[in-house]
């Protein structure tokens, strides 16, 4: 599979948790691409962000099964759409702004 960055790294996912892994351990949480593994997620990660000069020591994923969900006054039901999410930790002393 061969993806660009920008469709491996979906979207940052800015959360009260997040940023407190930020301060703490300089993790950050992406969204990202079902099927990429963690060297692509990696390698996205320091081609994006390639002015700033990062460098990426760990890439931790989680996958998340999508939640099932019903319709107001329906009785079927659906399901949403299953993710993956990635914590990124950088070496001491790199930082990201995303805000």
């Amino acid at each position: 599979m061969s993806l660009r960055p920008h469709q491996i790294v979906l979207s940052p996912l800015v959360t009260e948790e997040s940023q407190i892994q930020v301060g703490k351990a300089n993790q950050y949480s992406f969204r990202v691409h079902p099927g990429a593994n963690k060297i692509q997620i990696r390698d996205a990660i320091e081609a994006i962000f390639v002015k700033e000069g990062i460098k990426v020591v760990r890439v931790n994923t989680m996958n998340y099964e999508g939640k099932l969900r019903r319709r107001l006054g329906a009785q079927s039901t659906g399901r949403r759409s299953s993710w993956k999410k990635a914590i990124v930790t950088l070496r001491e002393g790199d930082k990201i702004e995303l805000i």
